[in-house]
């Protein structure tokens, strides 16, 4: 295999990344929220543990961690297009110099 062969598979591999990226955080549904290995529900609180077992007061809310991952969203789906886009602007270059390579 060609090394310019082995790019663009490289490229295109980056732009379905990103586009993948992107499709998640459009499309998957929102993930089971857990604490210590049990599912919450709405009212539910989740008290932090550290590794000598005290809780240090510190307490979490379903609607909290709910909140958190809704908020992981937009950030997703903004790598994903910039990821996507970088992957397609390297593979329209690549494009680009092998045209013009070949125009010689």
């Amino acid at each position: 295999m060609t090394r310019l062969v082995r790019a663009r598979i490289l490229h295109v591999v980056v732009l379905v990344a990103g586009l993948a990226a992107f499709g998640w955080a459009l499309l998957a549904p929102v993930a089971t929220i857990r604490c210590h290995d049990q599912v919450m529900g709405p009212g539910d609180v989740c008290s932090y543990a550290s590794l000598d077992g005290s809780t240090k007061g510190k307490t979490q809310s379903y609607e909290e961690r709910l909140a958190t991952e809704k908020s992981a969203r937009p950030v997703v789906a903004t790598v994903g297009i910039l990821v996507a886009g970088f992957g397609g602007a390297l593979l329209w270059s690549a494009t680009r110099r092998a045209r013009a390579g070949q125009a010689v």
